[in-house]
């Protein structure tokens, strides 16, 4: 085999393999295709597949219309339809997308009549562990951000400068996804260097250091959530609590805060 025929070759079968058929459906089908007509049992010695699965193999190729039986005389024939049959199969799996989309769009509508609050819970507690940390804070920044949004607009809470240390790419990505948000964080902090570098950077970020405190955690105030992390010492975690009554008081109390601290 030459070289371009080989080349050849690789891509006839990529193409094959892209509308959907299997490797021992390819070496059947191209073995049928060469012989123009051929029985099972010369498939098999050919390709060295085994005939009663080069007989399931042939029963598919039927249904993708690119190969016909004769059963002429007494012995079974598998004879290679023309090309253009791969048509046949187009239009198949045209068929088979259309009624898919039907029933996913049913689906949807009978979906969205039995969500409701009551019979769609949303889950009041969640523990991260650290491995999952990261991908969290990213999967759940928009979520919290639309619920602050939906309150006044402001993340509330206490931050340990070891979060800052260990998550600024998320903190920078934050401020570029939100920036055309009207939202503000005010939390309170621990003196470090890592808040010094960031002060005044960030329009929409202001922190505050309060007298003799010291944080070893962090707990924001986000919308209807509370959201605690540990990030000082491995292992990290986060824990979420989805509860508007309690975010409710929360906030009131850090809002009463920062005013006195003013």
């Amino acid at each position: 085999m030459s070289e371009q025929t080989y080349i050849l070759s690789m891509e006839l079968n990529k193409a094959l393999e892209t509308l959907g058929f299997s490797a021992k459906e390819i070496q059947v089908y191209l073995t049928v295709l060469k012989l123009g007509k051929t029985t099972p049992a010369e498939v098999a010695k050919i390709t060295k597949i085994g005939r009663p699965t080069v007989y399931n193999i042939a029963k598919s190729l039927l249904t993708k219309g690119v190969i016909a039986e004769d059963k002429a005389d007494s012995v079974l024939h598998l004879v290679a339809l023309p090309p253009e049959g791969l048509k046949a199969s187009l239009e198949q799996t045209r068929v088979e997308l259309a009624k898919r989309e039907e029933i996913i769009e049913e689906t949807i509508e009978q979906l969205a009549v039995m969500r409701s609050e009551d019979t769609y819970p949303v889950p009041k507690l969640r523990f991260i562990e650290e491995g999952e940390l990261r991908d969290h804070l990213f999967q759940n920044a928009v979520k919290w951000n639309e619920s602050t949004l939906g309150k006044d607009g402001v993340w509330y809470g206490f931050q340990d400068h070891s979060f800052v240390e260990n998550y600024a790419d998320w903190i920078d990505w934050t401020v570029r996804k939100f920036k055309d948000t009207d939202y503000k964080v005010r939390l309170f902090s621990n003196a470090s260097k890592i808040e010094e570098r960031l002060e005044g950077k960030i329009p929409t970020r202001t922190i505050k250091f309060l007298k003799d405190s010291r944080f070893t955690a962090t707990t924001w105030v986000v919308g209807d959530y509370l959201v605690m992390i540990s990030s000082r010492k491995s292992p990290f975690y986060l824990v979420e609590i989805h509860d508007a009554l309690m975010a409710e008081n929360m906030r009131e109390v850090f809002k009463n805060m920062w005013a006195v601290s003013e």
